[in-house]
């Protein structure tokens, strides 16, 4: 049972992971290079394709991570009590921000960006430039947290 918890964890980290340098270098890139409707309708629908498979995983990923920390005791001990707590710890709370960040990205700046710029507001790049910043802060968590996970599996050797 834990091999298959935990090949669930790493599966829907890599579908989140993967996704996402693949939105970021490849997706993202190329649909900049459209202009006016074109643009926003193709950014439109590659966001709508990511948020269920991403946002799937992503949760999948948290349950997974849950169950299994559980399962190695993470919730039995006193808090920062071992190295593995204290990672685990610190790895729960860039989670936290990940998922708080993603929520802003997808559901906020993103949306008002588009009617922004189909608008014409002269706010636009003001969004799109916070925009850029919660993504890029966003992505450093997607990297960050998968290196803790690494981590944390040392620990249980």
């Amino acid at each position: 049972m834990l091999t298959v918890l935990r090949i669930v964890h790493v599966m829907s980290a890599m579908v989140w992971v993967g996704g996402t340098i693949v939105l970021v270098f490849v997706g993202v890139p190329a649909i900049r290079k459209l202009e006016g409707e074109a643009r926003a309708t193709a950014m439109k629908a590659l966001g709508r394709r990511w948020r269920p498979l991403g946002w799937s995983a992503m949760g999948v990923a948290i349950l997974s991570g849950l169950w299994l920390t559980e399962l190695h005791g993470g919730f039995n001990s006193a808090a920062l009590s071992t190295d593995f707590d204290k990672t685990v710890i610190v790895k729960s709370v860039l989670v936290v921000f990940l998922v708080i960040g993603a929520l802003i990205h997808d559901y906020i700046l993103g949306p008002r960006l588009q009617r922004e710029m189909r608008a014409q507001e002269p706010q636009a790049p003001t969004t799109r430039r916070r925009l850029i910043i919660v993504g890029w802060f966003n992505f450093s968590l997607t990297i960050a947290i998968p290196i803790l996970g690494v981590i944390v599996l040392g620990y249980l050797d």
